[in-house]
């Protein structure tokens, strides 16, 4: 018995001198719900773990996503405050603009490869014309790049006979290329480039002098105007959207440029190569007219279509010219000259009265082109007209100078 009681003595001993083992006391002198708001915390680290990690593998992920030279030095809060800012309303428009693009942006990506200029610089055209490249805006901007005629002609843009550069696609893409690479390398980043774009460079230059700024300081900080401020969000915020997929341009078609000796109607052409109507003005913004009739005229047709063009050379001829009426005409020496009669006229004219008018136009057979005055791009008549109010001192040249016209342009449509 003495035994037992022992080893039961022993045993207790045993215990007491490891409940005062000075590991535990520590443990042992906590109250319990310090203990419990420990264990608490550590559980909730636990389980915020997988949560902070998968927040930063997005951040990766979205860095790796925007890879776009636009966005080097940009702060992260910027950058993801101009996605929300453009994409509610972009959204719900991308489809008129991505319906647009596929007509010229082909030539655009390959103008800005020649240029060796980014490949994001196409996101402008969405900003300043929705990829309308017959846009004519109330200041006399025109084309996808929205270019005034003193701009165009300083970027070397000139007049051409046929057609306007200011609407050409490689030629106005070039040059406005050309321009945004030298702002770029001027201001250092590509923010204060398209502010300088939109605002002029030398607006700008002032005012960072007055207040300078770098992309640390943040997009909202710029000091440029409102107007400014939004249009270099808007690029930002379109280039980005680009990147994560949230919008995609349509497959564009592929074009092969030809040059057709005059006379040629174009409207013509199209029903030769069973193309709808306006399709190859579409392609083509550039032209002035739908018929020439003197030297050459350059296009691009549908890469499928080129063996198809070859096959109705000559077919493309116009049917019909309108020629004004001059001094000395009559029905009797019109229908002569033009090989044709007198009721042919009358049925091609059928608001034709007995007597002419000077200036008036009328339509004959197509056997000589030396009066004939080409139809206008159909495309032209309604995008590219806008109502000016003469103001004291205009005059049609300053008008014409303003808004990069001619003043017979001015005259013919106006009636003057």
């Amino acid at each position: 018995m003495f035994r037992y009681v022992f080893i039961f003595l022993m045993m207790m001993m045993g215990l007491l001198s490891t409940a005062c083992s000075p590991h535990l006391l520590p443990q042992l002198s906590k109250p319990d719900s310090v203990l419990l708001h420990q264990q608490a915390q550590k559980s909730m680290v636990k389980q915020q773990a997988p949560l902070l990690t998968s927040k930063v593998k997005q951040i990766h992920s979205l860095h790796h996503s925007l890879a776009s030279p636009f966005f080097i030095g940009l702060r992260d809060d910027d950058l993801a405050w101009v996605q929300a800012q453009v994409k509610p309303s972009l959204v719900r428009h991308w489809h008129l603009v991505a319906k647009r693009s596929i007509w010229v942006r082909e030539r655009i990506l390959k103008s800005l490869e020649d240029a060796d200029a980014p490949q994001d610089l196409q996101v402008i055209p969405i900003v300043e014309s929705a990829y309308q490249p017959y846009a004519l805006s109330r200041t006399g901007a025109m084309g996808l790049w929205q270019l005034m005629p003193k701009t165009a002609q300083g970027l070397g843009i000139n007049k051409m006979h046929n057609g306007d550069g200011r609407r050409h696609v490689e030629i106005s893409t070039d040059a406005a290329a050309q321009y945004l690479m030298r702002q770029h390398q001027r201001f250092g980043n590509w923010p204060l480039a398209f502010a300088a774009y939109n605002m002029g460079p030398y607006g700008l230059a002032k005012r960072l002098k007055r207040t300078p700024w770098q992309l640390s300081d943040g997009i909202r900080a710029m000091p440029v105007p409102k107007e400014t401020r939004n249009y270099v969000i808007r690029i930002l915020g379109v280039t980005a959207l680009l990147h994560l997929h949230t919008l995609r341009f349509p497959k564009e078609i592929h074009t092969i440029k030809v040059t057709l000796n005059a006379p040629v109607d174009i409207s013509i052409l199209e029903k030769k190569l069973a193309l709808p109507k306006n399709y190859l003005f579409k392609l083509n913004p550039q032209l002035h007219y739908s018929q020439y009739f003197h030297g050459s005229v350059t296009l691009h047709i549908p890469l499928h279509l080129q063996d198809r063009l070859l096959k109705v050379q000559q077919e493309y001829r116009p049917h019909y010219i309108h020629v004004r009426i001059r001094s000395g005409d009559s029905l009797w020496r019109l229908a002569k000259h033009y090989h044709t009669t007198i009721s042919h006229l009358k049925h091609l004219n059928p608001h034709l009265s007995k007597t002419l008018h000077l200036g008036h136009r009328i339509k004959v057979p197509a056997h000589g082109y030396g009066q004939a005055t080409a139809r206008l791009n159909p495309l032209l008549s309604g995008g590219r007209r806008i109502h000016y109010k003469v103001r004291k001192g205009d005059s049609l040249w300053s008008i014409s100078r303003r808004f990069g016209t001619s003043t017979h342009a001015i005259a013919r449509s106006n009636q003057l």
